[in-house]
Protein backbone atom coordinates (compact mmCIF):
# COMPACT_ATOMS: atom_id res chain seq x y z
CA UNK A 1 0.00 0.00 0.00
CA UNK A 2 1.23 3.57 -0.70
CA UNK A 3 -0.54 4.98 2.07
CA UNK A 4 -0.94 4.12 5.84
CA UNK A 5 -4.10 1.88 6.29
CA UNK A 6 -7.37 3.44 6.76
CA UNK A 7 -7.95 2.05 9.97
CA UNK A 8 -5.12 3.61 11.40
CA UNK A 9 -5.87 6.88 9.81
CA UNK A 10 -9.95 6.75 11.44
CA UNK A 11 -8.20 6.17 14.93
CA UNK A 12 -5.67 8.82 14.89
CA UNK A 13 -8.27 11.14 14.49
CA UNK A 14 -11.24 9.59 16.95
CA UNK A 15 -8.81 9.92 19.57
CA UNK A 16 -9.02 13.45 21.17
CA UNK A 17 -5.74 15.22 21.69
CA UNK A 18 -6.32 18.61 21.74
CA UNK A 19 -3.74 20.33 23.08
CA UNK A 20 -4.51 20.84 26.85
CA UNK A 21 -5.51 17.23 27.40
CA UNK A 22 -3.37 14.45 27.71
CA UNK A 23 -2.50 12.92 24.71
CA UNK A 24 -1.67 9.33 26.47
CA UNK A 25 -4.29 7.12 24.60
CA UNK A 26 -2.82 8.39 21.43
CA UNK A 27 1.05 7.58 22.88
CA UNK A 28 -0.55 4.02 23.82
CA UNK A 29 -2.21 3.69 19.89
CA UNK A 30 0.86 4.57 18.27
CA UNK A 31 3.81 2.71 20.81
CA UNK A 32 2.95 -0.47 18.84
CA UNK A 33 2.81 0.24 15.27
CA UNK A 34 6.83 1.84 15.67
CA UNK A 35 7.50 -1.30 17.64
CA UNK A 36 6.40 -3.15 15.02
CA UNK A 37 8.16 -1.00 12.27
CA UNK A 38 11.34 -2.27 14.33
CA UNK A 39 12.65 1.40 16.37
CA UNK A 40 13.61 1.80 19.66
CA UNK A 41 10.58 3.17 21.73
CA UNK A 42 10.87 5.83 24.53
CA UNK A 43 8.40 8.31 26.22
CA UNK A 44 9.15 11.17 27.98
CA UNK A 45 6.34 12.00 30.59
CA UNK A 46 5.65 15.89 31.62
CA UNK A 47 3.64 16.30 34.46
CA UNK A 48 1.22 19.63 34.45
CA UNK A 49 -1.07 20.75 36.52
CA UNK A 50 -1.54 17.05 37.42
CA UNK A 51 -2.34 16.26 33.88
CA UNK A 52 0.39 13.49 32.01
CA UNK A 53 2.25 14.60 28.89
CA UNK A 54 4.09 12.42 26.74
CA UNK A 55 6.70 12.88 23.83
CA UNK A 56 7.10 10.02 21.93
CA UNK A 57 10.45 9.01 20.52
CA UNK A 58 11.49 5.69 18.32
CA UNK A 59 15.41 5.68 16.70
CA UNK A 60 17.26 3.48 14.78
CA UNK A 61 20.52 4.12 16.66
CA UNK A 62 20.97 6.67 19.33
CA UNK A 63 19.64 10.18 19.70
CA UNK A 64 23.46 11.34 19.49
CA UNK A 65 24.22 9.37 16.54
CA UNK A 66 26.04 11.82 14.54
CA UNK A 67 24.29 13.29 11.23
CA UNK A 68 21.05 12.35 13.10
CA UNK A 69 17.74 12.88 11.29
CA UNK A 70 14.88 13.51 12.69
CA UNK A 71 11.13 13.22 11.41
CA UNK A 72 8.95 15.39 13.73
CA UNK A 73 5.35 15.59 14.31
CA UNK A 74 3.46 17.63 16.75
CA UNK A 75 0.22 15.01 18.04
CA UNK A 76 -1.75 17.98 19.28
CA UNK A 77 -4.48 19.73 18.04
CA UNK A 78 -6.26 23.26 18.85
CA UNK A 79 -9.99 22.81 20.30
CA UNK A 80 -12.60 22.17 17.32
CA UNK A 81 -14.57 24.96 18.45
CA UNK A 82 -18.31 24.91 17.64
CA UNK A 83 -18.89 21.20 16.37
CA UNK A 84 -22.52 22.05 14.75
CA UNK A 85 -19.56 24.28 12.18
CA UNK A 86 -18.14 20.49 11.18
CA UNK A 87 -20.82 20.07 8.58
CA UNK A 88 -18.28 17.55 6.50
CA UNK A 89 -17.90 15.46 9.46
CA UNK A 90 -21.68 15.47 11.00
CA UNK A 91 -20.93 17.30 13.75
CA UNK A 92 -18.06 15.50 15.06
CA UNK A 93 -14.52 16.56 14.57
CA UNK A 94 -13.17 13.60 15.51
CA UNK A 95 -14.89 11.84 12.85
CA UNK A 96 -12.55 10.99 10.15
CA UNK A 97 -14.78 11.43 7.11
CA UNK A 98 -13.64 10.63 3.39
CA UNK A 99 -15.00 12.54 0.79
CA UNK A 100 -13.53 11.59 -2.91
CA UNK A 101 -9.72 12.86 -2.45
CA UNK A 102 -10.58 14.45 0.94
CA UNK A 103 -10.18 13.22 4.48
CA UNK A 104 -11.80 15.95 6.72
CA UNK A 105 -11.31 15.95 11.38
CA UNK A 106 -9.52 17.93 13.52
CA UNK A 107 -6.09 16.82 12.66
CA UNK A 108 -6.26 15.60 8.81
CA UNK A 109 -4.04 18.54 7.87
CA UNK A 110 -2.38 20.05 11.24
CA UNK A 111 -0.60 17.98 11.57
CA UNK A 112 -1.83 14.34 12.91
CA UNK A 113 -1.50 12.13 9.71
CA UNK A 114 1.75 13.37 9.16
CA UNK A 115 2.90 10.88 11.76
CA UNK A 116 1.15 8.27 10.17
CA UNK A 117 3.22 9.02 7.00
CA UNK A 118 6.04 9.12 8.11
CA UNK A 119 5.44 5.45 10.61
CA UNK A 120 4.32 3.77 7.02
CA UNK A 121 7.43 5.24 5.16
CA UNK A 122 10.00 3.89 7.46
CA UNK A 123 8.38 0.31 6.78
CA UNK A 124 8.64 1.05 3.03
CA UNK A 125 11.99 2.28 3.41
CA UNK A 126 13.92 -0.77 4.89
CA UNK A 127 16.81 -0.96 4.87
CA UNK A 128 17.65 2.32 6.32
CA UNK A 129 20.34 3.87 4.55
CA UNK A 130 20.77 6.91 7.20
CA UNK A 131 19.99 6.59 11.42
CA UNK A 132 16.89 8.80 11.82
CA UNK A 133 14.38 9.17 14.64
CA UNK A 134 10.54 9.95 13.97
CA UNK A 135 9.37 12.25 16.98
CA UNK A 136 5.63 13.25 18.33
CA UNK A 137 5.72 16.15 20.19
CA UNK A 138 2.73 17.22 22.69
CA UNK A 139 1.85 21.07 23.62
CA UNK A 140 3.11 22.41 19.89
CA UNK A 141 -0.20 24.17 19.98
CA UNK A 142 0.43 26.20 23.23
CA UNK A 143 3.70 27.69 22.85
CA UNK A 144 5.94 24.49 21.52
CA UNK A 145 5.61 23.14 24.76
CA UNK A 146 7.15 19.52 24.24
CA UNK A 147 10.30 19.73 22.00
CA UNK A 148 11.37 22.38 24.55
CA UNK A 149 10.84 19.58 26.90
CA UNK A 150 12.35 17.42 24.90
CA UNK A 151 15.88 19.49 23.87
CA UNK A 152 16.25 18.90 28.03
CA UNK A 153 17.07 15.46 27.56
CA UNK A 154 21.07 16.09 26.84
CA UNK A 155 21.26 12.79 25.07
CA UNK A 156 19.12 14.26 22.18
CA UNK A 157 21.37 16.16 19.47
CA UNK A 158 19.85 16.00 15.70
CA UNK A 159 21.94 17.88 13.00
CA UNK A 160 19.13 17.65 10.53
CA UNK A 161 15.20 18.27 11.02
CA UNK A 162 12.58 18.01 9.12
CA UNK A 163 9.31 19.19 10.79
CA UNK A 164 5.54 18.07 10.24
CA UNK A 165 3.01 20.81 9.32
CA UNK A 166 0.73 21.19 5.97
CA UNK A 167 3.05 23.01 3.51
CA UNK A 168 1.15 21.90 0.54
CA UNK A 169 4.61 19.49 -0.28
CA UNK A 170 6.43 22.85 -0.47
CA UNK A 171 9.75 23.00 1.14
CA UNK A 172 9.58 25.84 3.98
CA UNK A 173 12.95 27.36 4.76
CA UNK A 174 12.44 30.42 6.70
CA UNK A 175 8.97 31.02 8.98
CA UNK A 176 7.87 34.48 11.25
CA UNK A 177 8.74 34.62 14.74
CA UNK A 178 5.97 34.48 17.51
CA UNK A 179 4.94 36.67 20.32
CA UNK A 180 1.80 35.69 22.21
CA UNK A 181 1.18 38.28 25.16
CA UNK A 182 -1.75 38.01 28.18
CA UNK A 183 -3.19 40.96 29.40
CA UNK A 184 -5.27 41.79 33.06
CA UNK A 185 -7.87 44.91 32.92
CA UNK A 186 -9.21 45.40 36.09
CA UNK A 187 -12.65 44.46 36.42
CA UNK A 188 -14.36 47.55 38.35
CA UNK A 189 -17.95 46.98 38.16
CA UNK A 190 -20.26 48.64 40.56
CA UNK A 191 -22.72 45.80 42.30
CA UNK A 192 -26.21 48.78 42.13
CA UNK A 193 -25.45 48.67 38.41
CA UNK A 194 -28.66 47.26 36.29
CA UNK A 195 -28.00 44.87 33.87
CA UNK A 196 -29.20 44.73 30.75
CA UNK A 197 -28.65 41.70 28.74
CA UNK A 198 -26.26 38.88 27.82
CA UNK A 199 -25.21 39.22 24.31
CA UNK A 200 -23.40 36.80 21.81
CA UNK A 201 -21.43 37.48 18.29
CA UNK A 202 -20.83 34.97 15.82
CA UNK A 203 -17.93 34.94 13.52
CA UNK A 204 -15.31 32.73 11.81
CA UNK A 205 -12.08 30.99 12.62
CA UNK A 206 -8.85 30.80 11.09
CA UNK A 207 -5.64 30.88 12.08
CA UNK A 208 -4.26 33.74 14.16
CA UNK A 209 -1.49 33.66 11.37
CA UNK A 210 -3.55 34.85 8.80
CA UNK A 211 -6.53 36.85 10.57
CA UNK A 212 -8.37 39.04 7.50
CA UNK A 213 -9.24 34.74 6.40
CA UNK A 214 -11.11 34.79 9.68
CA UNK A 215 -13.85 37.15 11.55
CA UNK A 216 -12.94 37.81 14.64
CA UNK A 217 -16.11 37.67 16.96
CA UNK A 218 -14.23 39.36 20.35
CA UNK A 219 -13.67 42.35 17.88
CA UNK A 220 -17.11 42.47 16.18
CA UNK A 221 -18.94 42.04 19.92
CA UNK A 222 -16.71 44.91 21.38
CA UNK A 223 -16.94 47.30 18.50
CA UNK A 224 -20.93 46.68 18.86
CA UNK A 225 -20.75 47.45 22.44
CA UNK A 226 -18.39 50.93 22.46
CA UNK A 227 -20.57 51.85 19.99
CA UNK A 228 -23.77 51.32 21.63
CA UNK A 229 -21.92 52.72 24.76
CA UNK A 230 -22.34 49.65 27.25
CA UNK A 231 -20.80 48.33 30.36
CA UNK A 232 -19.06 45.21 30.22
CA UNK A 233 -19.40 43.14 33.16
CA UNK A 234 -18.06 39.66 31.99
CA UNK A 235 -16.62 38.81 28.39
CA UNK A 236 -15.36 35.63 26.91
CA UNK A 237 -14.61 34.50 23.63
CA UNK A 238 -11.97 32.50 22.06
CA UNK A 239 -10.78 28.65 23.12
CA UNK A 240 -7.13 29.48 21.88
CA UNK A 241 -4.42 31.82 22.19
CA UNK A 242 -3.54 31.05 18.32
CA UNK A 243 -7.37 30.65 16.80
CA UNK A 244 -9.30 33.68 15.56
CA UNK A 245 -12.48 33.31 18.02
CA UNK A 246 -15.33 32.19 16.62
CA UNK A 247 -17.90 33.43 19.60
CA UNK A 248 -18.51 36.12 21.79
CA UNK A 249 -20.42 36.81 24.82
CA UNK A 250 -20.93 39.45 27.08
CA UNK A 251 -22.97 40.39 30.28
CA UNK A 252 -23.75 44.24 29.44
CA UNK A 253 -24.89 47.15 32.01
CA UNK A 254 -26.61 50.22 30.46
CA UNK A 255 -23.80 52.79 30.99
CA UNK A 256 -20.14 52.46 30.05
CA UNK A 257 -17.88 51.55 33.14
CA UNK A 258 -14.15 52.05 33.84
CA UNK A 259 -13.60 48.56 32.75
CA UNK A 260 -14.74 48.85 29.52
CA UNK A 261 -13.27 52.60 28.70
CA UNK A 262 -9.54 50.66 29.68
CA UNK A 263 -10.66 47.67 27.02
CA UNK A 264 -11.41 50.19 24.22
CA UNK A 265 -7.96 52.01 25.34
CA UNK A 266 -6.60 48.80 24.58
CA UNK A 267 -7.98 47.66 21.66
CA UNK A 268 -6.83 51.38 20.28
CA UNK A 269 -3.40 50.84 21.23
CA UNK A 270 -3.90 46.87 19.16
CA UNK A 271 -5.06 48.96 16.15
CA UNK A 272 -2.10 51.34 16.30
CA UNK A 273 0.23 48.49 16.67
CA UNK A 274 -1.18 47.30 13.94
CA UNK A 275 -0.58 50.03 11.24
CA UNK A 276 2.69 50.33 12.55
CA UNK A 277 3.59 47.01 11.18
CA UNK A 278 2.62 48.14 7.55
CA UNK A 279 5.38 49.89 7.02
CA UNK A 280 7.80 46.84 7.49
CA UNK A 281 7.51 44.52 4.62
CA UNK A 282 9.15 41.33 3.49
CA UNK A 283 7.75 39.99 -0.10
CA UNK A 284 8.75 36.68 0.81
CA UNK A 285 6.21 36.14 3.65
CA UNK A 286 2.31 35.65 3.11
CA UNK A 287 0.89 38.44 4.70
CA UNK A 288 4.06 40.40 3.79
CA UNK A 289 4.42 42.48 7.41
CA UNK A 290 4.08 41.46 11.43
CA UNK A 291 0.14 40.51 11.93
CA UNK A 292 -1.54 40.78 15.01
CA UNK A 293 -4.59 38.88 16.56
CA UNK A 294 -6.81 39.60 19.45
CA UNK A 295 -7.57 35.62 20.28
CA UNK A 296 -9.19 35.31 23.98
CA UNK A 297 -11.50 37.12 26.13
CA UNK A 298 -11.52 35.11 29.71
CA UNK A 299 -13.29 36.77 33.08
CA UNK A 300 -11.67 36.43 36.51
CA UNK A 301 -13.33 37.52 39.69
CA UNK A 302 -11.09 41.13 39.57
CA UNK A 303 -9.93 41.25 36.15
CA UNK A 304 -10.87 40.39 32.29
CA UNK A 305 -7.73 38.62 30.81
CA UNK A 306 -7.25 39.32 27.29
CA UNK A 307 -4.61 37.24 24.96
CA UNK A 308 -3.60 38.28 21.60
CA UNK A 309 -0.13 37.01 19.19
CA UNK A 310 2.04 39.42 17.06
CA UNK A 311 3.35 36.74 14.22
CA UNK A 312 7.34 38.83 13.70
CA UNK A 313 9.18 39.58 10.34
CA UNK A 314 12.49 37.67 11.02
CA UNK A 315 14.01 40.85 11.72
CA UNK A 316 11.99 42.10 14.17
CA UNK A 317 13.73 42.60 17.74
CA UNK A 318 11.49 41.01 20.32
CA UNK A 319 12.81 42.54 23.05
CA UNK A 320 12.34 45.96 22.16
CA UNK A 321 8.67 44.68 20.47
CA UNK A 322 7.73 43.56 24.04
CA UNK A 323 9.07 46.75 26.02
CA UNK A 324 6.98 48.76 23.34
CA UNK A 325 4.08 46.61 24.26
CA UNK A 326 4.65 46.61 28.36
CA UNK A 327 4.64 50.31 28.08
CA UNK A 328 2.32 51.00 26.11
CA UNK A 329 -0.50 48.68 28.10
CA UNK A 330 0.84 50.29 31.46
CA UNK A 331 -0.24 53.78 30.14
CA UNK A 332 -4.23 53.25 30.55
CA UNK A 333 -3.67 50.87 33.74
CA UNK A 334 -3.62 47.39 32.26
CA UNK A 335 -0.84 45.03 32.95
CA UNK A 336 1.05 42.41 31.05
CA UNK A 337 0.97 39.14 32.85
CA UNK A 338 2.93 36.63 30.71
CA UNK A 339 4.61 37.01 27.26
CA UNK A 340 6.01 33.86 25.58
CA UNK A 341 8.54 34.09 22.79
CA UNK A 342 8.77 31.77 20.01
CA UNK A 343 12.04 32.73 17.43
CA UNK A 344 11.75 32.74 13.57
CA UNK A 345 13.65 30.21 11.28
CA UNK A 346 16.03 31.40 9.80
CA UNK A 347 17.30 29.27 6.64
CA UNK A 348 19.02 29.70 3.04
CA UNK A 349 17.96 28.79 -0.52
CA UNK A 350 20.99 27.22 -0.99
CA UNK A 351 21.98 24.86 2.45
CA UNK A 352 23.24 21.26 2.20
CA UNK A 353 20.12 20.00 3.75
CA UNK A 354 17.56 21.72 1.63
CA UNK A 355 19.47 20.72 -1.77
CA UNK A 356 18.91 16.89 -0.57
CA UNK A 357 14.99 17.53 0.35
CA UNK A 358 14.57 18.87 -3.17
CA UNK A 359 16.28 16.01 -4.50
CA UNK A 360 14.53 13.82 -2.80
CA UNK A 361 11.58 15.34 -3.86
CA UNK A 362 12.15 15.78 -7.38
CA UNK A 363 12.72 12.10 -7.16
CA UNK A 364 9.01 11.85 -6.12
CA UNK A 365 8.31 13.34 -9.44
CA UNK A 366 7.36 16.68 -7.82
CA UNK A 367 8.99 20.28 -8.29
CA UNK A 368 10.75 21.78 -5.31
CA UNK A 369 9.04 24.65 -4.27
CA UNK A 370 10.78 26.91 -1.67
CA UNK A 371 8.85 29.29 0.35
CA UNK A 372 8.62 30.82 3.50
CA UNK A 373 5.70 30.44 6.33
CA UNK A 374 3.90 33.05 8.40
CA UNK A 375 3.04 30.71 11.25
CA UNK A 376 6.26 29.89 13.85
CA UNK A 377 6.79 25.92 14.22
CA UNK A 378 9.35 23.36 16.19
CA UNK A 379 11.69 23.75 13.15
CA UNK A 380 13.13 27.08 15.05
CA UNK A 381 13.46 25.53 18.34
CA UNK A 382 15.61 22.69 16.69
CA UNK A 383 17.37 25.66 14.60
CA UNK A 384 18.12 27.15 18.25
CA UNK A 385 20.10 23.51 19.04
CA UNK A 386 22.02 23.37 16.26
CA UNK A 387 20.46 21.53 13.99
CA UNK A 388 19.35 22.30 10.26
CA UNK A 389 15.73 22.33 10.10
CA UNK A 390 13.09 22.48 7.40
CA UNK A 391 9.39 22.82 7.58
CA UNK A 392 7.37 19.88 5.18
CA UNK A 393 4.31 18.50 4.84
CA UNK A 394 0.98 16.97 3.14
CA UNK A 395 -2.11 19.62 3.30
CA UNK A 396 -3.31 23.25 2.83
CA UNK A 397 -2.60 25.60 5.83
CA UNK A 398 -4.03 28.84 4.83
CA UNK A 399 -7.78 28.61 4.78
CA UNK A 400 -8.02 25.20 6.02
CA UNK A 401 -5.88 24.55 9.62
CA UNK A 402 -7.19 25.64 12.65
CA UNK A 403 -11.24 25.91 11.28
CA UNK A 404 -13.91 23.61 10.47
CA UNK A 405 -13.66 21.42 8.19
CA UNK A 406 -10.51 20.52 7.99
CA UNK A 407 -9.20 18.60 5.26
CA UNK A 408 -5.98 16.41 3.62
CA UNK A 409 -5.37 15.27 0.13
CA UNK A 410 -4.62 11.45 -0.16
CA UNK A 411 -3.00 12.18 -3.04
CA UNK A 412 -0.80 14.74 -1.12
CA UNK A 413 0.10 12.33 2.01
CA UNK A 414 0.96 9.85 -0.74
CA UNK A 415 3.72 11.95 -1.96
CA UNK A 416 4.64 13.17 1.26
CA UNK A 417 4.97 9.32 2.22
CA UNK A 418 6.94 9.04 -0.71
CA UNK A 419 9.34 11.28 -0.11
CA UNK A 420 9.52 10.56 3.31
CA UNK A 421 10.69 7.26 2.16
CA UNK A 422 13.18 8.32 -0.44
CA UNK A 423 14.59 10.55 1.91
CA UNK A 424 15.43 7.24 4.23
CA UNK A 425 16.55 5.05 1.62
CA UNK A 426 19.54 7.29 0.70
CA UNK A 427 22.24 7.74 2.30
CA UNK A 428 23.73 11.21 3.35
CA UNK A 429 25.74 12.30 0.74
CA UNK A 430 27.92 16.18 0.32
CA UNK A 431 25.62 18.51 -1.66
Amino acid sequence: MKLPPIEWIEKMIRINSTTYQSNEELVRFLVPLLTETGLKVEEQVVIENGVRFKNLIAYTHTLDTPDLLVFNTHLDTVDPGDHGQWTKTQGNPFQATRLRDRIYGLGTADVKLDFLCKIWAARLAKPWKRPFALVGTYGEERGLIGIQELFKLKKFKPRYALVGEPSNLELIYAHKGHLIFTVAVPLLVDAKETQVSKKKWKGVSAHSSTPDLGDNALLKGLTDIFKRGYGITHLSAGTNFNKIPDSCEALLVADQNETTRMIFKLIQFLEDLRHDFKSRKDPRFSPSTSCLSLNQAITHSDHIEFVFDIRTLPDVNHERLEKKVRDGIAKFGAEVTQVTSDASLRGQKNSRFLVQASRALKACGVKPVLKTKATSTEAAIYQSHGASAIVFGPGISVGNAHRPNEYNSFKQMEVATRFYTQFLKTPWVEA
